[in-house]
Parts: structure tokens; sequence; C-alpha cells
């Protein structure tokens, strides 16, 4: 079983958002246990392959990043178009499984890290920047910390829901 490697939280308020991050990643991560580079790839009809998940996941939690804690992009332009809003994913060419899951794992650190040091009172602070037009729907729900956050844990646990229809479809256990 993939284990997380998170660091541990002292803060009260952080400590609650921090585990509230925690549960969606640490399911996407038990759920990845069993899948090697090629059946991460491998997806039934109406499906998509795990490393689509991860890629996805990463990119979502990388964009939450850059509005609201004001950090780089953390992946690449390229991984972005490829992962982000699921229509033209090229799988040609993925990363392998390991990095695939580090990417994935250092992005929720990186969110992870900086929720630690919250208040209450951040939670209603606007991003400096304006959310992405091609957030369309969830573009408000991007704009102030407290949403973001929701969604971003949301966000998680909805895909893992998905993960874990994806691996019966793969003949393999479904670990929830």
């Amino acid at each position: 079983m993939t284990q997380s490697t998170l660091t541990p939280v002292p803060q009260a308020v952080g400590l609650h958002l921090a585990q509230a991050l925690d549960v969606g990643y640490d399911l996407v991560l038990t759920l990845t246990d069993g899948f090697d580079d090629e059946t991460a790839l491998q997806a039934p009809d109406g499906h998509k392959p795990l490393v689509w998940f991860l890629g996805h996941l990463a990119c979502a939690k990388d964009y939450f990043s850059t509005l609201h804690q004001g950090t780089p992009k953390a992946v690449t332009e390229e991984f972005s178009d490829n992962f982000a809003d699921g229509t033209d994913t090229d799988f040609t060419y993925v990363p392998p499984l390991a990095e695939m899951v580090e990417i994935y794992r250092t992005a929720h650190q990186r969110i992870r890290d900086f929720v630690v040091g919250l208040a209450p009172e951040d939670f209603a602070r606007r991003s400096a920047l304006f959310p992405d037009g091609n957030m369309g729907e969830y573009a408000e729900q991007f704009a102030t910390l407290g949403k973001a956050l929701a969604l971003t844990q949301m966000h998680d646990s909805f895909h893992a829901g998905q993960i874990a229809q994806l691996r019966p479809a793969l003949g393999m256990d479904s670990l929830v």
C-alpha cells in the first residue's frame, strides 16, 4: 500500500484543515496500490486512466497554490495543458506512475504546508489574481481562500470515487 509521507501539523486550526485535506488525498494514494506503469494508462470505456486522475488533481492543487499562495506554477505549462481540464489529453507521453504520484504528493504537500498557518479570518480572503476564465462555473469557487480549500478537498474525494470504480473495471479489487 502506498503510504502518505506528510509532515505533522502543530496548530489546532491548521491540524483540522490538514486532516480534512488529507482525507481524499490519502484515499487517492491508497487506490493507486496495485497499479503499474502499464495498468495506470488503461481505461475501459466510460473511465479515464489512473495517470489522468493524478495529473488532473496535481494541476488543480497547483492552481490553488498559484492563486492563493502566490507561488509560481510547479507543473510545466505542457503538463497543465495535458491534464488540467480532461479534454484532449495526450497519453503518448506520460511520466512513469511513480513520477506522477510524486508530482501529486508534492502539489498536496505544498498546500498542506500553507494551511497549517491559517487562521479562521483568512478564509474570506480573496485571491489577488483573478481565477482563470477557463475555470467556467468553478471560477467563483476559487475566488476566496475558504471556498478554494473546500473545493480542493472535495475534488480529491470526488475523483477517488471514480478511481474506485476504475479498479474493478480493470479486474482489480476495489479496496473500498
